[in-house]
């Protein structure tokens, strides 16, 4: 039988009972969320919609569009960057190109991912976008695909390099929704786990600004990011017990204080929830009689498996409903619906899953329903 995998969201109500994050009276930054990956489930969140400049955590929109591209074979890893005059001259971090330079592109998207290179974003931009202006648009455009009405880019790296009322803009929510679509491109994950590696035939050694990277389990990335404007910022995802979580920092007060507390939000996380199959394809339901038909009655058994991020509390207080008539007239085929069976957690209804016939039963014609009273 086919087996659809349904996960949805599910936000955590007081209702629950979930295990509570507690970030303190005074949180040591302006935003914050954790979210499971796969489900989108938000397991904590502190002013997730506040708007907020991103720093170098705006670089992973320009990863998102240009992996996006390279996926539809607009572009690949291979083609060949010629560093312009203006990505020589870029500010901020860099890996110090030269105007004439040439470069594959993967090996640049190694130094904007792994040491957060704003000069190979300029190089990078000018080559997807036509020019850095034309590649902001692509941003924006991705950005309004993905339903981030709270994010704008002006810039192609996060620099504040514009005026306060033209500047960068994001939240926690949109750079984790980011963080989700960007997970779906297995090369990002590679390089972003990435602690060293020789740049430029060996010249020049680039190394991540992710010091979580190899000293927290299953961390395997994403971006760090820093400005007066923004404060220390973190995109940061690890995977446990086939479970990935997203987390985001904005505006910590320190380096330290933001690695301090991903590494606090996502061991709570990966503590306190677990994905649990609430109901597997085939359960019994029960049995429905079957007016006329060949065989008295047929079973009923659910058609899906559903998987919600839950603690160990919310799993005990999961309530269920079958709702299913007791006869039907026959026939009844493999595969037809029942009834619908729901789950519920509190004042949450987290899934209705139909309740399927397990096997065709055929109806009685007239002189079979009376030889069945001899």
């Amino acid at each position: 039988m086919y087996i659809r995998l349904l996960v949805a969201v599910l936000l955590l109500s007081p209702c629950a009972r979930a295990a509570t994050f507690d970030p303190g009276n005074d949180p040591p930054y302006a935003a914050a969320i954790l979210v499971e990956a796969g489900s989108n489930t938000v397991l904590f969140a502190h002013n997730p919609d506040l708007q907020r400049s991103p720093a170098s955590t705006q670089k992973l929109i320009l990863e998102l569009v240009v992996m996006d591209l390279v996926k539809a074979g607009k572009f690949a890893l291979g083609d060949s960057i010629h560093v312009s005059a203006r990505a020589a001259k870029t500010g901020g971090s860099q890996v110090f190109l030269a105007q004439g330079e040439v470069f594959p592109l993967q090996e640049l998207m190694e130094a904007i991912i792994i040491p957060s290179a704003n000069d190979a974003c300029v190089a990078v931009a000018e080559h997807i976008g036509g020019s850095v202006e034309g590649f902001v648009d692509l941003m924006n455009a991705r950005a309004m695909e993905l339903g981030l009405a709270n994010t704008h880019c002006v810039n192609v790296h996060g620099l504040d390099d514009t005026p306060k009322d033209n500047r960068n803009l994001t939240t926690a929510r949109d750079l984790a929704e980011v963080a989700r679509a960007l997970i779906g491109h297995p090369e990002v994950l590679h390089w972003s786990s990435i602690r060293y590696k020789p740049f430029r035939n060996g010249e020049f050694m680039l190394y991540t600004t992710n010091k979580l990277l190899g000293r927290f389990q299953g961390l395997d990335g994403l971006k760090t990011g820093y400005t007066r404007r923004a404060g220390s910022c973190l995109v940061a995802t690890a995977v446990r017990h086939e479970m990935r979580l997203v987390s985001v920092i904005l505006g910590a007060r320190s380096e330290k204080v933001r690695d301090q507390e991903t590494r606090r939000l996502l061991s709570w996380g990966f503590n306190s929830f677990s994905p649990v199959p609430i109901v597997k394809t085939g359960e019994l339901m029960g049995k429905v009689a079957l007016d006329w038909g060949f065989e008295p009655e047929v079973r009923g058994l659910t058609r899906d498996t559903v998987v919600k991020i839950l603690s160990p509390e919310q799993e005990k207080q999961l309530n269920r409903q079958v709702e299913m008539p007791s006869e039907i007239p026959a026939p009844v085929a493999e595969g037809d619906e029942l009834g619908i069976l729901k789950i519920a957690l509190g004042d949450s209804l987290l899934a209705e899953v139909p309740i399927i016939a397990e096997k065709s039963v055929g109806r009685m014609g007239w002189w079979d329903k009376l030889m069945t009273y001899f």
